[in-house]
């Protein structure tokens, strides 16, 4: 009898509260919980993938009356929810719920321009506002912000004091690419950024959604870098932490580069050039350099590649440094001097010949090195061309693989922008011989330079002595005339041919897939390029006008040249 009358009244009770809100605030918070259980689904695309995995989310502290008074009988007001402040410099802008009345649920729609990080979207602190009413949400942190990671309900109450209740779903863009996040100190903007002069940041890089990767917020500069990129609509920077850190498994540096990649509509050129250095592994050092989606102050930006600084450090470039003997390790770039004020003889030097020119002091510096050091290094040269121009005793000077591997992906890429006129980077340690030291600047490579000869049927490297040529004659001119070095080549060639062609297959392959997730439709969303010639591009390459047609041009260029490769040290040496 006893079980007859408590059922009876639990019964009542039941239907007393159903009869609040018209009815209908016990259907709303069903509606409610089904919302959560539906979102939790619907969102495994977009903030289930933003969230690491191994993260155990607890349950929600509700801060709404668990017992709350009976509302006012009649149909609450459907009112408009706003983001009206976020207390944090993660959101830049108002957002708007979105509300979906049949399911009765509250979308916060957080998309690729407005990133949030993943510890602010555990800790976020929101202020709400509706109009005619109250908005509340569940779930509130011991501090009053909001886990956004974490079911959540909103509760409005319209001027009547009638209720509705949500299930909020938050609707995070997917990403695909590391996240770096620049904040730039004293409230400025990007357009204040300096090539010359740096500027206080702070940065952070999110790789949470794969679990790992994840560098807490640092301090740093910022600067811009480069010479005629710098001049293009989008930026590269030189970026520099308070304190070193790993970024994407690379070693522990706290200097780094973010190339722009605007002329390089594929995006990969250069992730794609240093893979094939690490095949072609007889130089010194071949960078990394990865895609990544780049924000300041919470903004997108696009898809920048974040790569290693050229430098001597551990890691990179391992030399000595702070020798006064005159066999040290010297490390110097064809090319590298300043457009404006370096000075012949202090900055920089060019053999007799001039088979190399402006070969300029990158370590020790011009500031740092002594009369008797350019003197040793200037005559090392000397004697290095003499025999390379004579095809006898250059072994006694140069490191031959490295320069067989350096033309290989040279002549490859046909990367003209480099063969011996810049960003060619030659090494010399103490008691050793001259080795080429890195692979450096690809952007314009693989078919990409408005100067590239269209049929690309001759050796980039090889050069001309024809007034005005792009490449002059150089060094490896001579190398290609000599029949032991050509058979050193097609010996090399022949060993390598397969995995070169594999890797450049896997490498764009695999990034083209990353990219073709969103990241790169949001970057030619910013940058509208398709239809225009991007910085130094060529004609014939610009015209492929989707990224999926780069790509395809991409890989087929590379096959073309393996077979021009191919066909062409059957006729090495290169005759006079």
């Amino acid at each position: 009898m006893k079980r007859i009358i408590l059922f009876l009244i639990a019964f009542l009770l039941v239907f007393a509260l159903s009869a609040c809100d018209g009815g209908d605030f016990s259907t709303d918070e069903s509606s409610a919980e089904s919302a959560i259980t539906e979102s939790t689904v619907s969102a495994d695309a977009s903030i289930d993938e933003s969230i690491d995995n191994s993260h155990e989310v607890s349950e929600p502290e509700e801060t709404l009356p668990e017992n709350p008074p009976p509302e006012p009988e009649g149909e609450a007001m459907l009112l408009e929810i706003k983001l009206c402040k976020a207390k944090n410099n993660a959101l830049q802008k108002d957002f708007s719920f979105v509300i979906d009345e049949g399911r009765r649920s509250a979308v916060l729609k957080l998309d690729y321009y407005n990133y949030i990080d993943l510890p602010t979207l555990r800790r976020c602190n929101l202020e709400l506002e509706c109009s005619g009413g109250v908005a509340e949400l569940s779930a509130k942190n011991v501090d009053g912000s909001v886990d956004l990671t974490k079911e959540l309900v909103c509760r409005v109450t319209d001027e009547n004091g009638l209720v509705r209740t949500y299930a909020v779903i938050v609707d995070r863009a997917v990403y695909e690419l590391p996240i770096i996040n620049i904040t730039l100190g004293d409230g400025k903007s990007i357009d204040e950024i300096d090539r010359n002069e740096t500027m206080t940041m702070t940065f952070s890089l999110d790789r949470s959604f794969e679990g790992e990767y994840s560098v807490s917020t640092v301090g740093g500069t910022i600067r811009g870098r480069g010479n005629s990129t710098w001049n293009w609509e989008k930026k590269p920077y030189k970026i520099k932490l308070d304190e070193k850190a790993s970024l994407l498994g690379m070693d522990d540096n706290r200097d780094w580069i973010l190339l722009a990649n605007y002329a390089d509509k594929s995006l990969i050129r250069n992730t794609l050039a240093y893979e094939l250095g690490r095949v072609l592994d007889s130089v010194s050092w071949s960078p990394h350099a990865y895609p990544v989606d780049l924000f300041v102050n919470g903004e997108y930006q696009g898809v920048y590649t974040l790569g290693e600084h050229m430098e001597v450090a551990n890691g990179r470039m391992e030399l000595e440094e702070g020798s006064t003997e005159v066999d040290t390790d010297y490390l110097l770039e064809v090319g590298g001097m300043a457009p404006t004020g370096d000075i012949n003889g202090v900055h920089y030097f060019h053999t007799k010949s001039h088979l190399v020119k402006f070969a300029t002091f990158k370590s020790p510096d011009y500031t740092e090195i002594t009369d008797e050091q350019k003197k040793f290094i200037t005559d090392y040269f000397e004697k290095a061309e003499a025999a390379i121009k004579s095809g006898e005793g250059y072994e006694e000077y140069i490191d031959v693989d490295s320069f067989i591997d350096w033309i290989i992906l040279h002549e490859l890429s046909y990367n003209i922008d480099s063969c011996f006129r810049r960003s060619c980077f030659l090494v010399k340690e103490k008691g050793g011989k001259i080795k080429m030291a890195a692979y450096w600047d690809f952007d314009l490579a693989f078919g990409n330079f408005s100067h590239d000869n269209k049929k690309y049927d001759d050796l980039a490297t090889y050069g001309s002595d024809e007034k005005g040529a792009y490449v002059s004659y150089n060094w490896c001119t001579y190398l290609f005339r000599d029949k032991e070095f050509c058979e050193r080549f097609k010996a090399r060639w022949e060993s390598l041919k397969e995995q070169i062609l594999s890797t450049t297959s896997d490498t764009i392959d695999k990034y083209g897939e990353i990219l073709n997730g969103g990241s790169q439709q949001q970057n030619f969303t910013v940058w509208d390029i398709w239809d225009k010639r991007a910085g130094f591009q060529s004609k014939w390459c610009s015209a492929e006008n989707s990224f999926e047609k780069q790509l395809k041009y991409l890989k087929k260029f590379v096959h073309d040249r393996a077979e021009f490769i191919e066909k062409t040290i059957s006729d090495l040496p290169m005759s006079e």
